[in-house]
């Protein structure tokens, strides 16, 4: 060991090949850069402006169950892995119920994200501008991906990603710098294993970080050194793996629900998986992820990728570098080729990394047109087209800027924003404007310690109603599938322990996709025989709103012996 840091020393002190310079800086440098910033910055306050979708949803209901007391799972059940959950509850607890609150965090976190891809590029490329320009590439297509497409697992996934890369890549020298690099060891480990629980994939970029960290001591110690340098850079990986993993598995233990997170994650997820997966299609799925990754979410990517392996390279280190990225993005695309679902937010943390090598490209080109004003106007010219030919927004009947007007049109205008609101957080089967309302009649109609039950699949309603869950199904899809029959009985179980004051009815949500079947929750209720009575003997209809049908306790709103009033969709609300 005593060898290992002496050499580490003498690299630091006397490097046998001195590192590249930053290539000069030029005032049409610092005006790109400049434009690169204020860019970014305005497309983080288009992160901030949005609200949720149906998923962003799920998560602040079990955020909110969080911060009440209770554990995912057993309180509100959604299968994710647990950090995106715990992610909710901390916005919950920094800046209240606003939807907005997650989405501050989301934007600070990819702010974040364009400092980590500055030191990442100053120690690869040996120059930090690329890696702003990556930044600013990352930032726009995350803000492309929506509303729906943001805010998920894969999205906070990408920022520990990037940092767990910084401290990968570290290497101190002067005082302490053996301690600081096996704390940067520590914390990558922590990092990955974060990620981890946030989406299992993504941890795998661990065993290639680890790797790439072996392979550089072995370059630079003494060979009998090498055993014990390369088992502490084990154990230090693996002691913040633990760190993290130990204290998730801890706080189950403490709520009582290590069992329910066992049953949802190891038990019912893996057939949720299995829906759309088949085995002998594997590898036309990871060509499929791939060809994604690299050009069907920004055509920014595809040319800055190309650009990046057909110029020359801007530093030794490069190669390095790119390697290491590759090795992590790999893993994550194996994962989204084992899910078989391909949604755009399953992309989420790799899209980053394609934007970091591709502002490696296009800084690449910058620097041969630079000198040449003819040059610098096709440049702009050139990604002008770009940004125009393939963007990230998906499903959406606007495009992203016309969007943006609308979100800042909102902005000034309160006296519209509730109509601009319910139109730009409309997609497919769900609508925005709608759940408001129901929402609003909810509380008109409840007390504000009530307990109100949802038998479909928008959970934001107890959100946007302020009014808590009577059970700790928050959406039906555990009832309406093939393979979780139990969970039937514990539904049942819930509502008969604590009654809502309302039911709510969902009609038309139909996903095969998350089911397995073409059944929307209307029909389901009514082959849940237990569940239909229970609504039918014990609530009252009240009206419907949309596709919505609503009902009251009965005890509150009719004597015994009236007849009950049933829903007609001929003319709704």
């Amino acid at each position: 060991m005593k060898r290992y840091k002496r050499r580490v020393q003498e690299q630091d002190d006397a490097p046998a090949v001195a590192p590249p310079k930053e290539a000069p800086s030029t005032l049409l440098d610092r005006v790109l850069i400049a434009g690169a910033v204020g860019a970014t910055v305005f497309l983080l306050l288009q992160l901030v402006a949005f609200r949720y979708g149906r998923d962003q949803g799920i998560y602040a209901v079990v955020a909110d169950a969080m911060v009440r007391g209770g554990a995912p799972y057993r309180a509100a059940w959604d299968f994710k892995p647990p950090g995106i959950f715990a992610v909710y509850a901390a916005a919950r607890v920094l800046f209240g119920a606003s939807e907005h609150g997650v989405r501050i965090l989301e934007a600070a976190g990819f702010a974040s994200l364009v400092g980590a891809f500055w030191i990442l590029s100053r120690r690869w490329v040996a120059d930090g501008r690329p890696g702003l320009l990556g930044g600013l590439l990352a930032v726009g297509t995350q803000a492309q991906l929506e509303f729906w497409h943001t805010g998920q697992p894969e999205s906070f996934g990408a920022v520990a990603l990037a940092w767990a890369l910084v401290c990968a890549t570290y290497e101190p020298s002067g005082p302490a710098a053996r301690r600081k690099e096996l704390a940067a060891w520590v914390a990558c480990g922590a990092l990955y294993a974060a990620a981890a629980m946030l989406k299992p994939p993504l941890g795998g970029g661990f065993l290639v970080s680890l790797a790439a960290v072996s392979w550089r001591i072995w370059r630079r110690s003494e060979p009998d050194a090498r055993p014990r340098a390369l088992a502490a850079a084990g154990a230090s990986f693996s002691l913040g793996g633990a760190l993290v993993v130990g204290m998730v598995l801890l706080y189950f233990v403490a709520k009582g629900a290590l069992g329910d997170l066992h049953q949802t994650l190891f038990v019912f997820t893996p057939y949720y998986t299995k829906l759309g997966f088949r085995p002998e299609w594997f590898w036309g799925f990871v060509y499929l992820a791939f060809e994604q990754w690299f050009v069907g979410f920004s055509a920014f990517f595809g040319a800055g990728l190309l650009l990046w392996i057909g110029l020359p390279t801007l530093a030794p280190r490069e190669r390095e570098g790119a390697l290491h990225v590759m090795g992590v993005v790999s893993l994550q695309l194996a994962g989204v080729a084992l899910q078989a679902k391909f949604f755009p937010y399953h992309y989420g943390a790799a899209l980053p990394f394609a934007a970091l090598l591709s502002g490696w490209g296009f800084w690449k080109l910058w620097l041969l047109v630079r000198g040449d004003l003819a040059r610098v106007a096709f440049f702009a010219a050139f990604v002008y087209l770009l940004a125009d030919a393939r963007g990230a927004t998906r499903d959406l009947a606007d495009t992203f800027w016309t969007r943006c007007k609308l979100r800042i049109e909102a902005v000034l205008s309160p006296e519209r924003r509730d109509a601009i609101q319910d139109e730009l957080y409309s997609v497919a089967d769900v609508n925005a404007g709608a759940n408001r309302q129901v929402a609003e009649w909810i509380r008109r109609v409840t007390r504000e310690d009530a307990a109100i039950f949802i038998w479909g699949f928008e959970p934001e309603i107890y959100d946007l109603a302020r009014r808590r869950p009577a059970s700790r199904y928050i959406y039906n899809v555990p009832q309406r599938v093939s393979w979780a029959n139990d969970s039937r009985r514990v539904l049942l179980d819930d509502l008969r322990r604590d009654p809502p004051q309302v039911v709510v009815v969902e009609r038309r949500d139909v996903f095969p996709h998350v089911t397995g079947n073409r059944d929307d929750s209307a029909a389901a209720l009514r082959s849940f025989h237990e569940l239909d009575a229970l609504v039918r003997e014990g609530y009252e209809y009240a009206r419907t709103i949309e596709d919505f049908d609503l009902y009251e306790r009965r005890s509150a709103l009719t004597p015994p012996g009236s007849a009950p009033r049933q829903p007609s969709h001929d003319h709704e609300d």
